[in-house]
């Protein structure tokens, strides 16, 4: 039986100019259900549906983006610990039906909630296994593979001004400079449709995956991100400088952070 250890921890902040925290982050163990929202140490192995991260940034404009935000994360937690056998087989397939599956919880939610009606959430999720990860996208959080000294985006920003870049309006140089370039192309709990990007990636020992919200890759670059993540070997320590280096930035938005390290591959 192949186990793998992870090491993760997890931080979200307010910001400089945020009255209300509307990011939420999940670290869970599926097999035992448990939840935690500080830094665990846990081993996975085929045998166990394996270890979820969430990170999920509620759209600030519309009303109770909070609430879409736990709702997202909580949803996708219940989701994925009652489909157990089927995260151990196809946790790809198990991922991208739990995000399915907290769209409509948002729309649920905002209907028997009138005073919520326009809420809306990223999120970013993550599901390991002994030998790799499965992530889902909706909207700009993102997930990043740090290996061997070097950032690897496993996502790619759900914006219009990514669009734009597709359809060859704006180039890729000018994305900063584009006034429109945070307008998410699709959120949780905006319409009944929706379209999680998926990817998955192979796993080595040393490797750490990071999952953040737009508070921190919007006023860090990845240069910074990449540096901060060389300088700093322990998860909780780098959790606490990259939330540091977006807060040194001006801080313009929450910030949520969480950082995974993969110890090594062991047959039992």
């Amino acid at each position: 039986m192949s186990k793998r250890e992870l090491t993760v921890c997890g931080g979200t902040d307010v910001g400089v100019h945020r009255e209300q925290n509307q990011d939420a982050f999940a670290i869970v163990d599926l097999a035992s259900g448990r939840v935690s929202r500080s830094c665990v140490r846990t081993e996975v192995s085929v045998e166990q549906p394996g270890l979820l991260l969430v990170v999920c940034d509620g759209m600030g404009g519309p009303p109770a983006g909070d609430v879409a935000a736990r709702v997202a994360a909580t949803t996708i937690k219940d989701e994925l610990a009652a489909a157990k056998d089927e995260v151990v087989a196809e946790p790809t397939v198990a991922l991208e039906r739990a995000v399915h599956g907290a769209n409509d919880a948002i729309l649920q939610e905002a209907d028997a909630h009138p005073e919520e009606r326009g809420m809306g959430t990223t999120c970013t999720a993550a599901v390991f296994s002994p030998e790799g990860v499965s992530v889902a996208q909706v909207g700009d959080s993102r997930a990043y593979l740090f290996r061997e000294g070097k950032l690897f985006p496993l996502t790619r920003d759900q914006t219009m001004a990514e669009q734009f870049v597709d359809r060859g309006i704006l180039r890729q140089s000018q994305v900063n400079g584009f006034p429109f370039r945070h307008v998410l192309s699709q959120a949780l709990g905006t319409k009944p449709g929706v379209k999680p990007v998926m990817t998955s990636v192979d796993l080595k020992q040393s490797d750490r995956i990071v999952i953040c919200s737009d508070g921190l890759h919007g006023p860090v670059d990845e240069a910074a991100i990449s540096t901060i993540l060389s300088a700093t070997p322990e998860p909780r320590e780098a959790t606490q400088r990259l939330i540091e280096a977006a807060l040194g930035a001006g801080g313009p938005d929450n910030v949520t952070v969480v950082v995974a390290d993969c110890g090594r591959l062991s047959d039992n």
